[in-house]
């Protein structure tokens, strides 16, 4: 395949000064704050919030960045999806920050307008954080214009409709509203390179068709193929490079596909995400912050010999790779657009590191503890 065999691509690059901003002087808010979220909504700060809602517990990986001292610091509630979709990497937060992670309150808000007002307004919140992908639950349900008359500001975000786009965005937006502008910069600078490095690579090659199995194996080896339309993960696949074949195999966001639809569509690269996730039955690769990545390729080797699997192309030649399927909703994104461009064009990305950049990420960026050993993207063992 032309795409795997290209030759090496020498890209020219500015080198961001994100380490000298990391320790340079802080840069500060000055209140009241008047800003436009991700919706377009221009909304009004009148204080630096010390008391969030926050909608979507993934958003963590962001406030990880910013409140990097204590990411639940201003935390009073919110739904904590990582308890419940990466117990490992969860026991790992809760391990560094005992006392504060235990204080907000499991909301567990719903997609489709679960919001208990009361329980909202009983925690005294100055900032409610949405993420716009519940917008339309919101309206549909009267709960967004319910929730204004609390007369508390709703910034709205997003990192995975336009994952690529708007998370560098949301960063940005969260480190202007929560007062922590030089953290956000430092970061949004180092990712803004990485990207810059990835699009230039990938330019003028002809593109893999690659199918992505989301949350693979979470409902055991009998259960195939759950994937993403033109969102989530369709859109980090192209912005990677490669055709999402999601996108036109699915109506909607998601969908599954069956395993003889992928016999026949000949995808070049299979994409599997997957997470410890804690329901009964769970074959999911165990990617997360501490994990055995020996286990994880034995998990992908497995779910490649599903019945049916050996006749899709991508199998037949050895091209599975897994990610982190909670990366598609993480400002920590990066990772996973880098990756899957190694994977797409080994031969134009022989320089990158993907590892060493999420290394970078967790231990400058964030203030998790040292010595972790965070696996985040492996590729399937061969299956012949």
């Amino acid at each position: 395949m032309r795409f795997l065999r290209s030759a090496v691509l020498t890209t020219a690059f500015v080198a961001s000064a994100w380490t000298g901003l990391a320790a340079g002087t802080a840069v500060a808010t000055d209140y009241p704050l008047v800003v436009t979220d991700l919706s377009g909504r221009e909304i009004t700060i009148p204080a630096e919030p010390k008391r969030i809602v926050v909608q979507d517990g993934r958003d963590l990986f962001a406030l990880a960045l910013l409140d990097r001292a204590d990411p639940f610091a201003r935390v009073v509630a919110w739904n904590n999806i990582l308890s419940r979709s990466d117990p490992a990497s969860w026991a790992v937060f809760q391990k560094q920050w005992p006392e504060s992670s235990a204080k907000p309150i499991d909301m567990k808000f719903g997609d489709e307008g679960q919001v208990n007002l009361e329980q909202v307004a009983a925690t005294k919140p100055d900032l409610l954080v949405f993420q716009t992908r519940v917008r339309q639950a919101l309206d549909d349900a009267d709960l967004f214009n319910r929730l204004a008359k609390l007369g508390i500001p709703i910034l709205l975000i997003d990192t995975e409709l336009e994952p690529t786009v708007n998370a560098p965005k949301t960063v940005d937006l969260l480190g202007k509203v929560l007062n922590r502008e030089t953290e956000a910069k430092a970061f949004t600078d180092f990712y803004a390179e990485r990207l810059a490095k990835v699009q230039a690579g990938f330019a003028g090659a002809e593109k893999p068709k690659v199918f992505v199995e989301a949350k693979a194996g979470q409902k055991g080896l009998d259960s195939c193929c759950f994937t993403h339309g033109d969102v989530y993960w369709g859109k980090i696949v192209a912005d990677a490079g490669g055709i999402n074949l999601g996108a036109q195999l699915v109506k909607g966001r998601t969908g599954d596909v069956t395993t003889e639809t992928l016999i026949a569509e000949k995808p070049d690269v299979f994409l599997m995400t997957g997470s410890p996730f804690s329901n009964e039955g769970s074959v999911s690769p165990a990617f997360g912050l501490n994990a055995d990545k020996a286990a994880i390729e034995t998990s992908l080797k497995t779910l490649s010999a599903r019945k049916g699997f050996s006749y899709i192309k991508a199998v037949e030649d050895n091209h599975v790779v897994g990610l982190y399927h909670q990366l598609y909703a993480s400002a920590w994104n990066i990772y996973a657009v880098e990756y899957l461009a190694k994977a797409f064009y080994p031969d134009r990305f022989a320089d990158l590191d993907p590892d060493a950049d999420l290394a970078t990420i967790v231990g400058t960026f964030t203030g998790l503890p040292k010595g972790l050993t965070p696996v985040y993207g492996a590729k399937a063992a061969p299956t012949n």
